[in-house]
């Protein structure tokens, strides 16, 4: 889902029950922060990671958070 440049993902264990990822989403966050990527932690069940770059974002930075983005979900794996 997104509007403009704000962009979210939601997690989920199960994709046919639909049921929250909570602990998972923390955890990436959490790693997404240490690798330097600014992001949220939104929705009923804190399972939904959103992103907001500036407007003024350069193609660079969006590749490298994308990269820190990739390398972050690895670690849930």
């Amino acid at each position: 889902r997104g509007k403009g440049l704000m962009a979210a993902t939601e997690l989920v264990k199960d994709r046919k029950k639909k049921t929250p990822a909570t602990a998972e989403a923390t955890k990436l966050l959490q790693e997404e922060h240490k690798r330097g990527l600014l992001v949220y932690v939104a929705g009923t069940y804190d399972s939904v990671i959103r992103m907001m770059p500036p407007l003024i974002i350069s193609k660079e930075l969006i590749d490298k958070g994308i990269d820190i983005l990739d390398e972050s979900l690895n670690t849930l794996e």
